[in-house]
């Protein structure tokens, strides 16, 4: 009898191992499948990702002027400076006294104080 009990614990032991080897190759494989599906799913979406900005780059063209509604000429720019060259020197003289007064006046008033 003990060497029939031997051999059903080895038996017993082989399928015990058959038993665990198969659940742990089925886990790896489900992950496996999980990590493949995983990759595919984020390569979709990067390409759908590249392809949809590269559409708006090319359906929108870039404006670099600003436009007026009513001529076909630019706007000025505002961060320049106009400049023009005088013609002929200018003489300057002094202000009568009166167009001073009259004019510091009208500031203060314009100012509110």
């Amino acid at each position: 009898m003990s060497g029939f009990k031997a051999v059903a614990i080895a038996v017993g032991a082989l399928i015990g191992l058959f038993v665990v080897l198969a659940v742990i190759g089925t886990i790896i494989h489900i992950v496996e499948i999980a990590a493949f599906v995983a990759l595919a799913v984020g390569a979709v979406a990067i390409a759908i990702k590249v392809m949809s900005k590269r559409n708006q780059v090319s359906s929108k063209p870039k404006e670099r002027q600003i436009r007026d509604d009513y001529s076909s000429t630019a706007l000025p720019r505002t961060d320049v400076e106009q400049y023009s060259v005088p013609s002929a020197p200018q003489t300057t003289s002094r202000p009568a006294a009166s167009d001073v007064d009259d004019e510091l006046a009208r500031l203060k008033r314009e100012m509110g104080s």
